[in-house]
């Protein structure tokens, strides 16, 4: 009988041990997401530090830094069809690409915090961590 208690016991461990870590991995794929991808205060571009007044000035879909928005200004003229030569000869279209790539990976981003399941997962967490 004791040895039939002792495996109870430890099943009951092992889940304990795998519910923790389920829960820990929740909270770390919403810490990541939020904390490292939706940062306010660094440039989600090259991740420098953004200071508050130049978030403040220069608006724009994501935080931007002033290097990074300047960039992002001039890749959105020539998108609209602007052709004209660049101050900076280095953009060019593989630097173009790389623009249209980056926003195609922030627009997914943003349909994935977006979908059903994403939402799910902070509606478990925020229930997790009220207990």
């Amino acid at each position: 009988m004791a040895d039939i208690l002792q495996f109870g016991k430890k099943v009951e461990n092992v889940k304990s041990e795998r519910d923790s870590a389920v829960r820990q991995l929740k909270i770390e794929s919403l810490r990541k997401i939020f904390q490292c991808t939706r940062c306010m205060m660094k440039c989600s571009k090259c991740g420098a530090q953004i200071e508050s007044q130049e978030y403040a000035r220069f608006a724009a879909p994501y935080s931007l830094c002033k290097s990074c928005l300047q960039e992002y200004e001039e890749y959105r003229t020539r998108v609209g069809g602007d052709r004209g030569e660049s101050e900076c000869y280095w953009r060019n279209s593989a630097w173009m690409k790389v623009w249209e790539t980056w926003l195609q990976h922030q627009k997914s981003l943003d349909q994935y915090r977006q979908s059903k399941e994403f939402l799910q997962l902070m509606d478990e967490v925020e229930h997790m961590l009220k207990k």
